[in-house]
């Protein structure tokens, strides 16, 4: 008999605003119905000049981040299906890495992902962007930073998977990095995830003689 002994998953994280959650979605919602204009997201073109056009400043726009994070996440609506996620779970072992404003912003999302997809995961919160590119020992990143793409170059060990989106679009254009991929979803880039996997996994098999 033949037995596989496959290799320990490798780890990847996933970032939640912009990535696994249209936050912005339900922020321009949220900015609807409290003033009455309707924004699109290819307007938010630059992050922070796109942001301050937009919800007028940066202190209107994370004020009514932390109110819909805090009372209103159900409005928080998915960018990829559960089963994409549990597909990728049979090639990595999934961390959710978020730059969040503090500690309590973990409760917020592991009951938006219980509720959202019914799976758990584990969460790691960052105070500064880059670190989601320094810590741990991740071998993929996916998110939607565009800092992150200058960051990615000076770790070669890991690869970046930015999901484009209108205010990451001068980085996509600029960059080009053996490490950083791009793709035109969240759910692009989990397949491409899975693809860089199953090229670079090693299955080796042992025979075995039972009597």
């Amino acid at each position: 008999m033949k037995f596989r002994i496959r290799e320990e998953k490798p780890k990847i994280a996933i970032d939640v605003d912009g990535t696994l959650a249209n936050t912005m979605g339900a922020l321009l919602e949220m900015l609807k119905d409290k003033k009455g204009a309707y924004h699109d997201t290819n307007e938010i073109d630059d992050w922070d000049e796109g942001v301050i056009r937009v919800f007028g400043s940066l202190e209107e726009f994370y004020q009514m981040y932390e109110k819909l994070w805090r009372e209103e996440r159900e409005k928080i609506q998915p960018h990829v299906k559960k089963e994409k996620l549990i597909e990728l779970s049979k090639h990595y072992e999934i961390f959710i890495v978020s730059n969040r404003p503090d500690g309590e912003h973990e409760k917020f999302i592991l009951d938006w992902l219980k509720k959202k997809f019914g799976l758990e995961y584990k969460v790691i919160l960052v105070k500064e962007m880059a670190d989601k590119m320094k810590i741990g020992e991740f071998d993929i990143v996916i998110d939607d930073a565009p800092v992150l793409a200058e960051v990615a170059q000076n770790y070669k060990n890991r690869k970046l998977i930015l999901v484009k989106r209108p205010w990451n679009k001068k980085v996509c254009e600029k960059i080009k990095s053996e490490n950083v991929f791009f793709a035109e979803t969240t759910e692009e880039a989990i397949s491409i995830a899975i693809h860089l996997r199953k090229a670079t996994e090693k299955i080796k098999e042992h025979p075995l003689k039972i009597k």
